[in-house]
């Protein structure tokens, strides 16, 4: 099993998060509760091995969970470790040595002698052995998803494989090669409540999670479709560790000894557990249960691709006059995607508020192509497209709430109070964004800022009128402002927290309602608990200064 977390930050503008895919069913169970034989069944034989992988299929566990990393010569192999000092009489890294030199190793574990030869085995092997007989946890340590795949699916065992993924690319490349695969993961540190793991679980499609400790929060995972399986693994577990595990109504165990396990639970009546039966419930209700409608990939202008696309998110009853809030996404104006606008953000200000939603791509920067003030540009042509339908749908096509995180959020500034010729934007959501591009002070030579900056302008002089023209503080007066509420990380490494304290100094001077709100320890971006409450202060700026009735 693993001992870190997910190494990843679920940043909602900062950078691209998980797509939404339909959920995978998970592999069937002859119970609702299901038992995982933690690297095998190994009381008796090494773990990881051919011989613990049959042993917990005599044990009657559900599950076998089995750690699959690549040899130097591109073998898939089964073992914990990233070297192979502790479980063998050799030494190295499993990535350095041939699957012929890994295969010559003989795997004991150094605190149970055995006489007898133990070896490190293929994948190939271990699906071989468990095919109709036991479902397979697969931690995915280091590998690659096309050959794991294929692997899986020439054994015949699409169907009883569960894939353990230890970060974002994992979690993209499985859902891309392998989209019928269910995956697990754990929940990143920061989630220390319900509503936190609400916002976290909407960054992805996850089929298991499996630290969720909490009751209430193995509820909200259960309540959005996802299962529960936790750790009671140790030297010493027993009747006492399982049953307090059971007692937070949880869906698996995975555990070091399966067969007293499995025993203790057919004494106790409680092989079907005491949780929610996620076998029974419908993968696809949570998309059912939608109070609002999408449209997807609508093109505003003639960028060739997605870089002029938007989607449209309306409410089921959408109002007469409805409001509309554009959200632009963040990237450093070379990358992101409209994908990444959060999806309980939509289930809020559109299913439960009624506003009408648009989150835009626009042209990128790439290869010295589509600098500023392209994106601007991009920006006026989706509003006056937005506007020139509003009769047709209904809405309200004459004011706008524009919304946007780190290069968006600039772009949201520098639209609203440099080139609203036709004064729409009513409000400005600024999710740490860069306001003043001059300011030498937060983009010293060769830092990432300043490359970025320049990247973007083509232009390295902080004094050179382009550079003025592209910041929303240049364009700030009291006849352009709008009132602006800005969020932004304490200790941002990319864009420095005083890019926005001196934007909200100057809107002060002005008489302009502003909002200022700094997570200390945040970076550029922030963490399920500070998104909590930029969510929460979002939306009752919004009924402040762009009600949606």
């Amino acid at each position: 099993m693993r001992n870190c977390f997910l190494t990843l930050f679920l940043l909602f503008s900062a950078a691209i998060v998980f797509s939404q895919p339909a959920p995978a069913p998970l592999p069937e169970t002859k119970y609702k509760l299901v038992v995982i034989a933690h690297r095998g069944n190994h009381i008796k034989v090494p773990e990881n091995t051919l011989e613990s992988v049959k042993e917990a299929i005599k044990s009657g566990a559900d599950y076998v969970e089995i750690d699959l990393r690549t040899t130097k010569d591109g073998q898939l192999v089964i073992h914990h470790d990233a070297t192979v000092d502790r479980m063998t009489n050799g030494r190295g890294n499993v990535k350095d040595l041939t699957l012929d030199e890994i295969q010559q190793l003989k795997v004991a574990d150094k605190n149970k002698p055995t006489k007898k030869t133990y070896r490190i085995p293929t994948l190939s092997n271990v699906l071989k052995a468990c095919k109709g007989k036991i479902n397979i946890y697969l931690d995915f340590k280091d590998a690659g998803v096309t050959e794991t795949y294929r692997q899986i699916q020439e054994a015949g065992m699409e169907k009883q494989v569960a894939v353990y993924i230890n970060a974002i690319p994992q979690y993209k490349e499985w859902r891309k090669t392998a989209p019928g695969i269910p995956l697990i993961t754990s929940a990143i540190e920061e989630v220390k409540n319900k509503e936190q793991l609400a916002f976290f679980l909407e960054q992805g499609t996850i089929e298991v999670l499996d630290n969720i400790n909490d009751k209430e929060m193995v509820a909200t995972a259960n309540d959005k479709g996802v299962a529960v399986w936790l750790d009671a693994q140790s030297d010493h577990e027993g009747a006492d560790e399982w049953n307090q595990v059971l007692q937070k109504e949880i869906q698996g165990i995975q555990t070091n000894n399966p067969e007293a396990l499995i025993a203790y639970l057919n004494k106790s009546g409680l092989r079907n557990g005491l949780g929610k039966d996620m076998t029974k419930e419908d993968p696809y209700a949570k998309y059912k249960k939608k109070t609002y409608r999408e449209l997807k990939n609508i093109k505003y202008g003639k960028a060739p691709g997605d870089e002029n696309m938007f989607d449209a998110y309306f409410p089921k009853e959408m109002q007469p006059n409805a409001r509309v809030i554009v959200y632009i996404h963040g990237g450093g104006w070379t990358g992101g995607d409209k994908e990444e606008f959060p999806k309980q953000l939509i289930e809020e200000l559109v299913g439960k508020r009624g506003y009408l939603v648009v989150s835009m791509n626009y042209r990128l920067v790439k290869n010295g192509n589509n600098r500023f003030p392209a994106q601007i540009e991009d920006v006026k042509k989706a509003l006056a497209f937005i506007s020139k339908n509003a009769k047709k749908y209904e809405y309200n096509g004459n004011e706008y709430a524009l919304m946007g995180g780190s290069a968006g959020g600039h772009l949201a500034m520098l639209y609203a109070y440099g080139y609203d010729d036709a004064k729409q934007v009513k409000t400005v959501i600024d999710l740490w964004g860069p306001t003043d591009l001059t300011d030498k002070a937060v983009r010293s030579d060769g830092s990432d800022a300043d490359k970025t900056v320049i990247n973007f302008l083509g232009e390295k002089d902080v004094h050179a009128q382009i550079t003025k023209d592209a910041s929303p503080a240049y364009h700030l007066t009291k006849e352009t402002a709008v009132p602006t509420i800005l969020f932004h990380g304490g200790e941002d490494p990319l864009v420095n927290v005083s890019q926005a304290e001196n934007l909200y100094k100057k809107l002060q001077e002005l008489n302009i309602p502003a909002q200022l709100e700094i997570y200390p320890g945040e970076k550029h971006g922030v963490g399920p608990a500070a998104a909590v409450d930029v969510f929460a202060k979002t939306f009752s700026w919004l009924e402040k200064y762009y009600p949606a009735k």
